[in-house]
C-alpha cells in the first residue's frame, strides 16, 4: 500500500516563502509611505514661555514621520534643549495623526543672578537656559529651599499671582501682585495654610485688605488698611482693622470701646465741669449752703 507523503510539495513551500517575502516588503514600504504620514500633530502640555519654540521642534520632527513609524528618540532629541522638558509620552493615530504630551518640569519662581532671571523648581534645581515666566515669584538667593518648598505647595492659580516669596519677620512670606501680603510662619500644614489663604481671598469682606495671616490655618484673619512696608512688613501708620475671616477668628478690640468713653469726648466728662456732677449744673441747691452764680447782667 502507497503511503501518503505528510510533507507539503516544495513547490507550495516556495510558494509560501515567496508571499511571505512579499508582505513584509509591502509591509515596510507601506511604513515609510506618505500613504500613512503624519499629517495632524496634537501637542499638549507644553507651556510658559518657551512653549510656542518647543510645539514647532516637535511638529518638524513629527510630519517627517509615519504613523506606522514613530521615532520618539528623535522627537526627544529635539527638544531636549529646552531644561522645561522632562519627559514624552507618544502616541499614532492612525492613518495621519500623532498625539504628542509634554511632560514638564514646572518650575515654582525665578532667582536673578545679576541681569538673568532663571526659572527654579521646588526642589531648587536651577532650570538654566530656559526661559524665565512672567508669572513666578521672585525669590532671593540665600537659604531658598523653605521658600521653595511653600511655592512648591501653592495651588497653581495662587502661585501664577504670587509676586515675592521670602522669609520675613512673621516667617514664610508671599506678596501676591495686586493683592495683599500673606503670613504663613513655619513651613508646616502648608496645604491647609494655601486652602486658608484660598478661602480668604476669594471672601468679598477681604477686599482691600493689605495682610493675610495663615499662620494658624484655622484661626485666619485677614486686615491692615494701612499702607506695609515691604521690608519689615509692618504698618506704617495706625488704625488697622482685623476682620474675622475664618472661624474662630476674632477682631482685637476697638480701644475705644475698650477705653468706654467715645474719643471725641476725652475722659468721658465735660472738662469744664466738676467729676462726677451735672455739666447743666454749675452751682448746686442754695438750700445745701453753697452759693449760686449771680446772673448775668443784661
Amino acid at each position: 500500500m502507497r503511503r501518503l507523503s505528510t510533507l507539503p510539495p516544495r513547490g507550495w513551500l516556495l510558494a509560501a516563502a515567496g508571499i511571505l517575502a512579499v508582505l513584509v516588503a509591502g509591509f515596510f514600504w507601506l511604513r515609510e509611505s506618505s500613504l500613512v504620514g503624519v499629517d495632524n500633530v496634537t501637542i499638549t502640555g507644553a507651556s510658559g514661555p518657551d512653549a510656542p519654540r518647543i510645539e514647532a521642534a516637535l511638529r518638524s520632527v513629527a510630519r517627517d514621520m509615519t504613523t506606522l513609524h514613530v521615532e520618539q528618540g528623535e522627537l526627544e532629541e529635539a527638544v531636549e534643549r529646552f531644561p522645561t522638558v522632562a519627559d514624552l509620552r507618544v502616541e499614532s493615530d492612525f492613518p495621519h495623526g500623532l498625539k504628542v504630551e509634554v511632560i514638564e518640569r514646572e518650575p515654582v519662581a525665578i532667582i536673578t543672578q545679576g541681569d538673568d532671571k532663571m526659572p527654579v523648581l521646588a526642589g531648587g534645581t536651577v532650570l538654566r537656559g530656559a526661559t524665565a515666566p512672567d508669572d513666578l515669584p521672585q525669590i532671593d538667593e540665600e537659604r531658598p529651599e523653605q521658600v521653595l518648598q511653600l511655592l512648591g505647595a501653592a495651588p497653581r492659580p495662587l502661585l501664577r499671582r504670587a509676586e515675592r516669596a521670602f522669609a520675613g519677620p512673621k516667617g514664610l512670606t508671599v506678596r501676591m501682585a495686586e493683592g495683599p501680603i500673606i503670613y504663613f510662619g513655619g513651613a508646616t500644614d502648608l496645604p491647609a495654610k494655601w486652602a486658608a489663604a484660598a478661602r480668604v481671598l476669594a471672601d468679598p469682606t477681604a477686599e482691600g485688605a493689605t495682610y493675610v495671616d495663615v499662620r494658624v490655618p484655622q484661626r485666619t484673619a485677614a486686615g491692615g488698611l494701612a499702607p506695609v512696608d515691604e521690608e519689615s512688613e509692618e504698618e506704617l501708620a495706625p488704625g488697622v482693622t482685623t476682620g474675622t475671616l475664618a472661624p474662630g477668628a476674632t477682631p482685637p478690640p476697638d480701644p475705644a470701646a475698650q477705653a468706654g468713653t467715645d474719643p471725641a469726648a476725652g475722659a468721658g466728662t465735660d472738662p469744664a465741669a466738676p467729676q462726677g456732677t451735672d455739666p447743666a449744673a454749675a452751682g448746686t441747691d442754695p438750700a445745701a449752703g453753697a452759693t449760686t452764680a449771680p446772673a448775668p447782667t443784661p
